[in-house]
């Protein structure tokens, strides 16, 4: 029996999790996710997104070339995030196909939207995720150790959580409304 979670459930209960079980999610679902991934909507339709499954390989690289570029910057995520990488069983990169750049705004917010689709579809399977930006600070690593042409844009760790943390504080709604 399949349940499927509601939408505002899936975005309610959706955290940042950073800490998983050691079982790896199947190659399926992943595909499954960016497939639901790529139904966002985007600026003049271009779909500008790429996407890369990563190895184990990979990944661990991955989180190498970041621990070396940001290990000697005080104060930065960089050193935590590597090791959320190297723990995490799954990573999704996102590359820009950036060919135009005089849409690179855009295309950069429809990769967002992209990313979120993938991200409530993972939570309503009961998945942990975290949304990762630092990799852009490696994407000339990153193209390299995956053989790409393309500019990294972010990348979502996905796996079987290994914590349920609380909800982080959210600004009112009066702090936003205009």
């Amino acid at each position: 029996m399949v349940i499927i979670m509601e939408l505002s459930k899936a975005i309610s209960d959706r955290r940042s999790i950073r800490k998983y079980l050691d079982d790896e999610v199947s190659e399926e679902i992943l595909i499954d996710a960016i497939k639901m991934g790529i139904k966002a909507p985007s600026a003049h339709n271009r779909q500008p997104w790429k996407f890369k499954v990563l190895s184990k390989n990979e990944k661990n690289m991955i989180a190498d070339a970041l621990y070396n570029k940001t290990k000697d910057i005080v104060g930065h995520t960089g050193p935590h995030t590597s090791n959320i990488i190297r723990e995490v069983p799954n990573m999704i990169m996102i590359f820009i196909d950036n060919q135009n750049i005089e849409n690179r705004d855009m295309d950069i917010i429809s990769i967002g939207a992209c990313i979120e689709n993938i991200i409530l579809y993972l939570t309503d399977k009961g998945l942990g995720t975290l949304w990762i930006a630092n990799t852009n600070l490696i994407s000339e690593e990153i193209k390299e150790i995956v053989n790409t042409s393309y500019e990294t844009v972010s990348c979502i760790g996905v796996g079987y959580k290994n914590q349920d943390p609380h909800e982080r504080p959210r600004k009112n709604i009066s702090e936003v409304l205009l």
